[in-house]
């Protein structure tokens, strides 16, 4: 980058852009085809305990000018006591025309296993969460959808795949710190690409593998739910002033391990926690050959009182 470029700005439409926008600013939103019901957008917002949480899901560049549904998904919620905020967010294949579904029932299924593993309040032991038990109710979940529109008896999960698949990746926070300041949380990429980094003073560090490194091609290959896996949770301490944002990979291939301009653009703008409209614009910039469906959930530890 030279001197005089800017590494992001507003394009005139308010929208921001991040290196080269390409002709993205042009394109013509056209409906989603035989889809009801489903909003380009979907966004939340607020605080519970000492963590302030923003959430968007934006259709793509890609599925906007080509009359696709947004297959992205995201559950956020707490818990019955408000002691832990969990959530999830998942990205139906593309290949599937039933996959939105399954990205909603992938998130629906690991929310409420997240809250009944978390009962326990203050005293839930992180290590114990059954997640085999999630995966089953997930996998089970979808199986039961493809039997109702496909209108069949049974099926094997290779052929519920080729209809409707999805990425997940789900997590857990302590809306309250331990004695020694810092918030218990778990996350776990359970299928697919979908990611989750932390932000601190340092800048970005990725907490589960992330797709890509923020080239301009990325390999788009997956192994989504469902199927048997066996997941592998990542237990970790944050930080009064960290942030853990959880992606689907329309954000995790622009933004990579968090080191080039998209990494740099979001810290900038996630300092602190924006306001929510303003967050889905965030998420929603422009940046050349990068359309997939966005999505993602951030939340934000209180800082130390200063």
């Amino acid at each position: 980058m030279t001197g005089t470029e800017v590494a992001w700005a507003r394009h005139p439409n308010g929208r921001w852009i991040v290196g080269d926008a390409g002709n993205q600013p042009s394109v013509v939103a056209v409906p989603p085809v035989l889809v009801r019901r489903r909003p380009d957008v979907t966004l939340d917002g607020g605080r519970v305990g000492m963590l302030d949480y923003r959430a968007a899901s934006l259709r793509g560049i890609g599925h906007l000018e080509t009359g696709r549904p947004r297959q992205d998904s995201y559950v956020v919620t707490v818990t019955r006591d408000d002691h832990w905020l969990v959530g999830c967010v998942a990205d139906g294949v593309s290949d599937g025309r039933m996959s939105h579904r399954a990205a909603d029932l992938a998130c629906e299924k690991l929310a409420a296993e997240l809250i009944d593993g978390l009962a326990a309040g203050p005293d839930a032991d992180l290590g114990t969460l059954d997640w085999a038990a999630g995966v089953a109710g997930v996998n089970a979940a979808i199986h039961r959808e493809f039997l109702h529109t496909a209108k069949v008896e049974e099926a094997a999960l290779a052929d519920v795949r080729a209809l409707m698949s999805t990425t997940a990746v789900a997590f857990a926070v302590a809306t309250q710190a331990d004695a020694d300041g810092t918030h218990r949380a778990v996350v776990a990429s359970l299928a697919g690409d979908s990611a989750a980094l932390i932000l601190d003073g340092d800048g970005w560090r990725p907490v589960t593998a992330v797709k890509g490194d923020g080239e301009e091609v990325a390999s788009n290959a997956v192994r989504p739910l469902p199927r048997e896996v066996e997941p592998e949770p990542v237990t970790l301490t944050l930080r009064p002033g960290d942030v853990l944002a959880v992606i689907t990979d329309g954000i995790g291939d622009p933004m990579g391990s968090g080191g080039g301009v998209v990494g740099r653009f979001l810290a900038e703008q996630w300092a602190e926690p924006p306001d929510t409209i303003e967050f889905a614009n965030q998420v929603g910039f422009y940046r050349k050959t990068f359309m997939d469906d966005r999505t993602v959930i951030a939340v934000w530890v209180a800082p130390e009182p200063t």
